[in-house]
């Protein structure tokens, strides 16, 4: 069974996901707030972590750094209705995907399924090529590193599978609608801001000097740039 760690303050919301993604076949470990989490000594157990953003005592920034300084396990934020400045700060520090309060349960649910799903598939990745080459970078499949010489480039498991996923398809135009379909294994229904968040955040990590890596279609989505 599939655990989910849920960190929400309002009682009524954290009641509700229990009922019912424990309805769905998880097994939920909920909190109030950040601190009664504690050190996260067990967090290998769990599949992925349900964060609220606006917690007492604690904020869910702070929560989202301590998982991902010891996880790569899915993060999705819950977030107040219309604070982008929020979904982008959390998915800048890591975090995988946000829905935004008032959500609706079972596009959550939905988001839920994929981003385990697309968990699983990165675990048991086994790439036929190790490493790619692109310009000065080298892509580790297996390692699932990116290096540029001998300093390494820190970035999160979305932001290297994006990165993957354009260089398999060097010189070919990528439309956001496939890009995110790949990546986030569902439906693309104009979601261009968790795309677009990740995709400039890619764009400063691997940025050198006037070396430029990911060029903006417009009207199209994105391709490598190899020379």
């Amino acid at each position: 069974m599939e655990k989910i760690l849920l960190i929400e303050d309002d009682a009524d919301i954290r009641e509700m996901l229990i009922d019912y993604l424990s309805g769905d076949g998880y097994e939920i470990t909920a909190y109030a707030d950040g601190v009664s989490v504690g050190v996260f000594t067990d967090i290998t157990d769990y599949s992925l972590a349900l964060v609220d953003l606006m917690l007492p005592q604690s904020n869910g920034f702070e929560l989202i750094k301590k998982i991902r300084e010891i996880s790569t396990l899915p993060i999705i934020i819950i977030t107040a209705k219309n604070n982008d400045h929020d979904k982008a700060r959390g998915l800048s520090m890591g975090a995988d995907d946000y829905v935004t309060k008032p959500f609706s349960i079972v596009e959550l649910s939905a988001r839920i399924k994929a981003n385990i799903r697309r968990m699983a598939m990165y675990d048991v990745q086994t790439p036929t090529e190790n490493v790619i080459h692109l310009k000065d970078l080298q892509i580790d499949l297996s390692a699932h590193i990116v290096k540029r010489g001998t300093d390494f480039i820190d970035l999160t498991r979305t932001e290297f599978d994006i990165l993957v996923y354009l260089s398999k398809n060097r010189n070919r135009a990528l439309s956001k609608e496939s890009i995110y379909q790949k990546i986030w294994k569902e439906p693309y229904y104009g979601n261009e801001n968790v795309l677009n968040t990740h995709m400039n955040r890619l764009r400063n990590k691997l940025k050198n000097g006037d070396n430029e890596y990911i060029k903006t279609l417009w009207g199209i989505g994105y391709k490598i740039m190899e020379v």
